[in-house]
C-alpha cells in the first residue's frame, strides 16, 4: 500500500512544491490548509495518514503548528514538524506536544532528507534518541519551574518597587529615579533595597539580570506604563 502523508502548509506554493516532490517519491500526498484546526483534524480523519508534515508557523487562523501536534498524534499519525526553530525549549515544546521530530526547513529545503525522516517514522524507528527527547523535555520542564518560582516571587513587589526595578532596567541610577518621580533618593535606595531583599538577590546587578528574564511577569505593567506617558506628558 502506498503510504499517506498530509502535509499541513498555508501557502500554496509551498505545499505545491513538497506535494510534487513527495508523490514522486511514491507517497500518497494531500494537503490542507485548514482553514481551522478542526478543519485539519477532520481532514486527517477521513485520509487517515500515517505521516503529518506540519508548518510549524503556519498562521492565518491556523495560527501556530504546535497546536495541531496532539490532536494529530491522537488520531494515529505520527506528526514531522518543519521549522526554522533552533531554540531548544521551543523544539522541546514540539516533542512534549507529541510530535516525533523535526526538521529545519531553512533556506533550502532537502526533499530528500524529508523523505528519508518520514520513511524512518513509518518504519517505527526513532529519529530523536530517548535520551535526548527526555533531555529537552527536563529543560522544559526546569525553565517552567524557574519562571513559576520567578512569578511567586515578583507578586511581593509592591507598585512603587516594581516601578524603581523597571527603572533599574532601564539604566536609571538611584538619583535619576528620584529626580524622575519627585521624590528623595533615601526614599529610592530604601526602596531598591526591599526589591533586593524580595527577589532574594544582593545587588542591583543581579536583580535586574532577573527581572530583564521575566519582564512580562513584572506586576502592575498597565499602570507603570501609565505613569511612563504622565512623566512624559509633563516634561
Amino acid at each position: 500500500m502506498t503510504p499517506r502523508v498530509l502535509l499541513v502548509e498555508e501557502h500554496s506554493l509551498v505545499a505545491v512544491g513538497l506535494e510534487l516532490a513527495l508523490s514522486e517519491r511514491n507517497w500518497d500526498v494531500q494537503t490542507t490548509n485548514g482553514p481551522t484546526i478542526a478543519d485539519v483534524i477532520a481532514h486527517s480523519e477521513r485520509f487517515e495518514p500515517q505521516c503529518v508534515l506540519v508548518d510549524l508557523h503556519i498562521g492565518g487562523r491556523l495560527g501556530k503548528g504546535v497546536e495541531l501536534i496532539a490532536p494529530l498524534v491522537a488520531g494515529g499519525a505520527k506528526v514531522l514538524v518543519l521549522t526554522a526553530e533552533r531554540r531548544r525549549l521551543a523544539l522541546a515544546r514540539l516533542l512534549e506536544a507529541g510530535a516525533a521530530c523535526w526538521i529545519d526547513k531553512g533556506v533550502d529545503l532537502d526533499l530528500d532528507v524529508v523523505d528519508a525522516t518520514l520513511r524512518q517514522l513509518l518504519n517505527g524507528e526513532a529519529v530523536i534518541s530517548r535520551d535526548d527527547r527526555a533531555t529537552l523535555i527536563e529543560e522544559l520542564r526546569r525553565e517552567r519551574a524557574g519562571t513559576a518560582l520567578a512569578s511567586t516571587t515578583f507578586e511581593h513587589l509592591t507598585r512603587r518597587e516594581t516601578l524603581v526595578l523597571r527603572a533599574l532596567i532601564d539604566g536609571q541610577s538611584a538619583a535619576e529615579i528620584a529626580e524622575a518621580n519627585f521624590v528623595s533618593l533615601a526614599t529610592v535606595r530604601s526602596q531598591i533595597r526591599s526589591v533586593l531583599h524580595k527577589l532574594g538577590v544582593k545587588s542591583q546587578l543581579a536583580a535586574v539580570a532577573l527581572a530583564s528574564i521575566h519582564q512580562e511577569l513584572l506586576p502592575f505593567r498597565a499602570g507603570i506604563e501609565q505613569d511612563r506617558r504622565n512623566r512624559t506628558l509633563a516634561s
